[in-house]
């Protein structure tokens, strides 16, 4: 069943240095792109009838970046082709140097109902490091101007392992957030994707990547202060007050099945709703289909525009794939993965036994110490079936 569907704006006020996702600076095009988007949300209605969302998420890029009358176009023709449950969760990520009052109290009306702010940091340093356009002052007035513009839902993205933070500067951003109390906080590890203007930084030795022991203690410095605020680890990265937690992606990391559209954006679907959109003529023997958007939103709007869906591929998922995707997100919740098959049940008693996971003979879930060597966990794990 399809309960989650994602929207991806590309356009952003400049490409930060450690970006790879499907995004560009400025916003030339956004108008044609906007209606290319409107125009997939329909074929992907139409392939699936009667469907009821439970959430939706405006990501990219920087969703607030663009008109607000042109966000609400996109929301209505969402409400136009399905339906939202009751209290659906509908959230639209900004960054604080094109947030305002005004701008969010527009995003509310649009039907919006959270806020993921990418803040990032509160460091000077960092934040010219990082490539972002705001400063700390910034950032904090928008967790205020959200507020105002009638959001009770607001979550704010940090990153931890740059260079030149030490923990102490890393804790005081933390603990200046957490005054705040948005609710939910992303804490992520800066990550050196191929491509990107970090990567070759890193490749010529300009930039030096962060020591994993420093990292890991990073992490738990978030986590530890967050805890003592109230605020639950209920996936690795990401902290909440209970109630609070992104449902939209708990239906990710619980394998759930969803819609994407928009450049860069991809989709888990069942086969059927796949054959429907004209993806696959026969999944075989497949359980789930998987399938991605073209990069580049000049692209994307050229072939929407001439009438045919901007996908570039898909791949089919036996029943094997999808059990060992199942198992290698759910671990990364606070509340497990429950393990049916007799080989992994084996692992997960012999993982338990090595302080690396809990396990009632049913759901394993991760230790701290498990945490700290996840990757390795869910491979012994996937590995026993």
């Amino acid at each position: 069943m399809i309960r989650s569907l994602y929207l991806h704006i590309p356009f952003c006020e400049r490409k930060c240095e450690y970006c790879d996702f499907a995004s560009v600076a400025g916003r030339r095009g956004e108008a044609e792109y906007v209606e290319a988007l409107r125009w997939e949300i329909r074929q992907l209605a139409g392939a699936v009838p009667g469907t009821v969302l439970d959430t939706v998420f405006v990501g990219g890029g920087t969703p607030g970046l663009i008109e607000p009358a042109r966000l609400a176009a996109i929301l209505d023709e969402v409400r136009s082709g399905f339906a939202l449950a009751p209290g659906a969760e509908v959230t639209i990520e900004a960054n604080p140097s094109s947030t305002s009052a005004s701008r969010a109290a527009a995003w509310r009306e649009a039907g919006c109902t959270r806020v993921s702010l990418g803040v990032q940091s509160l460091e000077p340093d960092v934040l010219r490091f990082l490539g972002r356009v705001h400063d700390a002052g910034r950032a904090l007035a928008a967790v205020a101007e959200v507020r105002e513009g009638g959001f009770e839902q607001v979550s704010c993205d940090l990153i931890y392992a740059v260079p030149g933070l030490d923990d102490a500067r890393w804790a005081a951003t933390v603990e200046r957030l957490l005054d705040l109390d948005p609710g939910h906080l992303s804490c992520y590890e800066l990550t050196v994707e191929e491509g990107t203007p970090l990567h070759r930084a890193v490749g010529r030795g300009a930039v030096r990547v962060v020591d994993a022991e420093i990292a890991l203690r990073q992490h738990w410095v978030a986590v530890d202060l967050a805890g003592a605020a109230g605020y639950r680890q209920y996936e690795v990265s990401n902290l909440a007050r209970p109630g609070l937690e992104c449902r939209h992606n708990l239906a990710y990391w619980r394998n759930r099945h969803y819609l994407g559209a928009g450049t860069g954006a991809h989709g888990h679907l069942p086969p059927a709703a796949a054959r429907a959109l004209g993806l696959v003529d026969d999944p075989g023997d497949a359980v789930a289909v998987r399938y991605w958007h073209v990069r580049s939103p000049d692209r994307f709007t050229a072939i929407a525009s001439g009438r045919r869906l901007p996908v570039e591929g898909f791949e089919l998922l036996g029943a094997a794939a999808h059990e060992a995707e199942r198992v290698m997100v759910g671990l990364r919740l606070a509340g497990g993965v429950a393990v049916e098959e007799e080989g992994p049940r084996r692992e997960a008693q012999e993982l338990a036994a090595g302080g690396l996971l809990e396990w009632d003979g049913h759901t394993a879930r991760a230790t701290r110490r498990g945490q700290e060597v996840l990757n390795a966990v869910v491979e012994r794990l996937v590995g026993a079936r």
